[in-house]
């Protein structure tokens, strides 16, 4: 008899029980890594608890080619407005990367769960 299981269901084994926090507090105009692959990633939260509007996006797109966004290039990008929050399901194994409409000190706080 076959297991069946769906991804976050009781039969489902991963390593960890719960959401993991990463804060940053170093988001500029111009791109950075701010998760890194996770094949066992479910969901992942981005809050931004700073003034200035954040842009979240993979770092590649769905052909495997890296994303490289900008300020005036931003297809790919989700905007997670000022202390907004915003949370991705499903296929959100990738990198993410972030960056913001201005500044350079802005914060993120990103948490991701494999459960």
């Amino acid at each position: 008899m076959a297991l069946i299981a769906g991804i976050g269901s009781s039969q489902t084994v991963a390593s960890a029980s719960g959401g993991k926090i990463t804060p940053f507090n170093n988001i500029g105009t111009a791109p950075i890594q701010v998760l890194a692959p996770n094949p066992q990633r479910v969901s992942v939260t981005f809050a931004n608890p700073g003034l200035q509007n954040i842009f979240v996006a993979p770092l590649v797109t769905a052909t495997g080619a890296s994303l490289m966004p900008s300020l005036s290039a931003l297809g790919g990008c989700f905007p997670v407005i000022s202390g907004a929050m915003m949370t991705l399901t499903g296929e959100v194994q990738v990198g993410w990367q972030a960056l913001a409409a201005s500044g350079l000190a802005n914060p993120l706080t990103v948490m991701e769960t494999n459960v």
